[in-house]
């Protein structure tokens, strides 16, 4: 159906649907004519068009006064969105925007329908629904869960960390460790330039690096790095004042990504212009929708797909009870795409951890099984409870909150939900470490009125509420202060989160070893939940294994620091989140990531490809 040039004929439509739609109607041509102000000989053209459209059915009778049949296919709003999701699935937002009368409910409905991959002047477009807008890509502040994943794509490290400890080029395609002199060397790749087209050289990157070690969320994990130098334009130098064969992974993680350091400076928020060296350039950036266009001079390989346009689209659980849902008979959409903001479990028998067990034990049904796999993962991270040291909780006192709110408990009780989370039990930060069990305790006095603090989450709500109907069961009063993620970051940072327990999600990136690390030694809600003496234990800790081990061992070295922290009680795990991406078979080669986004760069589709 062609999307151009239909104003007038919409007029027209909208002036015959007088006569009523969806029903059949014998009438003259005269009279079509009169309802639409038009001569006969016009209405009958027009009549024939919108019948060529798709709109109507029109059977003319020869001979005058003969009465022919009409009827309407569509009501005048079915008609608009219609047309409205033809014109989205081509680019033409703003077009069908003004078509439907800049109805942003409408609006949010028609793009979920066109969500996918589409080609467009033979370049490949990625178009995604997501259920809140982005703050800004910058990787020096507080990011949540999808910013960190974003701002992979947009920014680049000097290397990157896998989740087994093991480093590969980005930016440097070489790098030394001089363990007697306490020298970090990293040999830049020529020709590298910032997506405003400056160069990305040594002297820039130092720069960075040092006013990085000024700020305050910085501080903590560079204390140990003295300076950072550019020994010639394609080699900067970082020297240490203590051991730490693991350094470049650790300036792997998201917060390290490379940009321009008068970044740092600017009080940019999530609409201001973004630099970033990754394989896709921030192209704009509203309250309303997010687009990234692929870098052309991207060190690495060019992203297949060319742009994706990620939009804010209400979640329908949060949308009013009296927003009606669209009756037109909109096209079908070719693909969909959906991400951590729709999560859906599998069935049973195609669970991630079935299918994971078959594979290692050889055993493959089909395609599919394996595509299981690529669609859904257990998350690296979790979500959990810091019981907060300003409690004044003692170690039996912590242990009995413990087990009021303990895993199988809160699962149990999240199954009553009307929105059921899809999630496993959490006995440890890591899904694959060692399974704390807690044995019985005698009931403790605790106080009789307990809070909890989260940020606005409808996962971290969910759990709020689970959590608070087990308090009350055990004959405690509750109640949940819900902040903002950023005012939450805040508080914890200045040290004034009063609850007693603070309720988070420890999201992990693909640099897992070091991901965990850092989360350990300067995030912080941890930090503000432990206390004094607590959080200086931690840091010793940390600081021994960055000193004495290399990036590979980190892991088997954070868990039984993670499990010391679970059996002191200063921390509850509650859930491992089962993240799934749902995509249909139009897209290829794409699995899920550990963000539980799509690999955009690597989106294809062979039925563009033949074409």
């Amino acid at each position: 159906m062609p999307i151009l040039n239909n104003d007038k004929k919409i007029l027209h439509f909208s002036r015959l649907s007088k006569l009523g739609v969806k029903q059949e109607m014998a009438i003259t041509l005269q009279e079509v004519a009169e309802v639409m102000f038009t001569s006969t000989r016009h209405c009958r053209t027009l009549l024939n068009e919108m019948r060529d459209l798709g709109w109507l059915e029109w059977t003319p009778k020869s001979g005058r006064n003969q009465r022919s049949r009409l009827y309407l296919v569509y009501a005048v709003d079915e008609l608009k969105a219609e047309l409205a999701q033809q014109m989205i699935a081509v680019g033409k937002y703003e077009k069908a925007l003004t078509l439907i009368g800049n109805d942003q409910v409408l609006f949010g409905q028609l793009l979920q329908n066109t969500s996918g991959a589409v080609q467009r002047e033979g370049r490949l477009h990625i178009q995604l629904t997501y259920a809140r807008s982005f703050s800004a890509l910058l990787p020096h502040i507080a990011l949540r869960n999808s910013e960190r994943f974003l701002v992979r794509q947009v920014y680049c490290c000097l290397v990157q960390c896998d989740k087994n400890g093991l480093i590969s080029p980005q930016l440097a395609h070489h790098w030394i460790y001089n363990a007697e002199l306490q020298r970090w060397r990293f040999y830049l790749r020529p020709a590298l330039t910032f997506h405003d087209g400056s160069a990305i050289n040594a002297e820039k990157i130092s720069e960075l690096f040092n006013r990085l070690k000024q700020l305050p969320t910085y501080e903590t994990e560079l204390a140990h790095v003295t300076h950072v130098s550019a020994i010639n334009p394609l080699c900067v130098e970082f020297k240490l004042d203590q051991p730490d064969p693991g350094f470049a992974g650790l300036i792997a993680d998201v917060k390290y990504s490379i940009q321009p350091y008068l970044q740092l400076q600017s009080q940019l928020n999530a609409t201001a212009a973004i630099v970033g060296s990754g394989a896709f350039r921030v192209q704009e950036h509203t309250q309303q929708y997010l687009r990234l266009q692929a870098y052309d001079n991207y060190y690495g390989h060019r992203a297949l797909t060319d742009t994706v346009t990620i939009w804010q689209v209400a979640s329908p659980q949060i949308r009013s009870s009296c927003t009606t849902e669209i009756q037109a008979n909109v096209v079908q959409k070719t693909s969909q795409i959906r991400s951590n903001y729709a999560a859906h479990s599998l069935e049973q028998e195609n669970s991630p951890e079935r299918v994971i067990d078959n594979l290692e034990r050889g055993i493959v049904d089909n395609e599919q099984t394996i595509e299981s796999v690529q669609k859904s993962r257990i998350e690296y991270g979790c979500l959990l409870a810091m019981i907060n040291s300003k409690t004044q909780l003692s170690l039996l006192q912590r242990k009995y909150l413990s087990q009021l709110l303990a895993a199988d408990k809160l699962m149990a009780e999240l199954t009553k939900s009307a929105n059921p989370i899809e999630a496993i039990p959490a006995y440890n930060l890591l899904s694959n470490w060692l399974k704390i069990m807690s044995a019985g305790t005698t009931e403790q006095p605790l106080p009789s009125k307990l809070t909890i603090a989260i940020f606005e989450h409808h996962t971290l709500k969910e759990c709020a509420q689970a959590m608070m109907a087990l308090l009350q069961q055990a004959g405690f009063e509750c109640e949940v202060n819900i902040y903002s993620f950023e005012e939450l970051v805040h508080k914890a940072s200045t040290n004034t989160l009063m609850e007693d327990l603070i309720l988070i999600s420890l999201d992990l990136d693909d640099n897992l070893p070091t991901s965990v690390f850092h989360w350990m030694l300067s995030n912080s809600v941890l930090n503000q939940s432990l206390s004094a003496e607590a959080s200086s234990w931690l840091r010793t800790k940390l600081i021994s294994i960055r000193q004495q081990q290399p990036l590979t061992n980190y892991l088997t070295e954070l868990e039984s620091i993670s499990t010391a922290m679970i059996t002191e009680h200063w921390m509850i795990p509650m859930l491992h989140h089962r993240q799934t991406l749902y995509f249909q078979g139009v897209l290829k080669g794409v699995s899920i990531n550990v963000w539980g986004w799509p690999e955009i760069q690597d989106v294809w589709s062979e039925e563009f490809v033949n074409r």
